[in-house]
């Protein structure tokens, strides 16, 4: 393990289900230790398992930290081509503040949680689609 990351922290990197209902029911992980970044075993995760996000924000891992970088795990999520469902869970189980997304991309901070899920799920992802295929010489 690197980092300082805690055995909950290596067992999410790896998404390991069983050995993280495990750690946090009979060893009593911390979900919201951080390592070296600022991150907590949510960071690990929110690009691929919604499976173990949902087992995390269950048992109360923290949704609006940011680590060294000013990342918070929604966005996160957003920039490294989390899953819909990651998405979801993030916005709507996990009440994530979506000020600093909505203010990034420019959508209305007015909406519900579900329509700013909605748009971050389809718009945002496409957006940054276009952007990446730009030639250099354009910018």
């Amino acid at each position: 393990m690197g980092y300082d990351e805690t055995p909950l922290h290596y067992a999410c990197r790896f998404g390991e289900a069983d050995i993280i209902k495990l750690l946090i029911t009979k060893g009593k992980a911390d979900v919201n230790a951080m390592d070296k970044e600022n991150r907590t075993p949510l960071f690990h995760v929110v690009k691929w398992r919604s499976e173990i996000v949902n087992i995390l924000l269950t048992n109360g891992a923290k949704i609006d930290v940011v680590d060294n970088y000013g990342n918070t795990p929604l966005l996160l999520a957003i920039e490294k081509g989390g899953s819909t469902e990651v998405i979801k869970l993030l916005i709507t189980k996990g009440k994530a503040d979506v000020t600093a997304v909505c203010k990034k991309y420019r959508i209305n901070s007015k909406l519900s949680r579900s329509e700013i899920a909605e748009l971050l799920i389809t718009k945002i992802p496409k957006l940054m689609s276009v952007s990446i295929e730009m030639p250099e010489d354009s910018v």
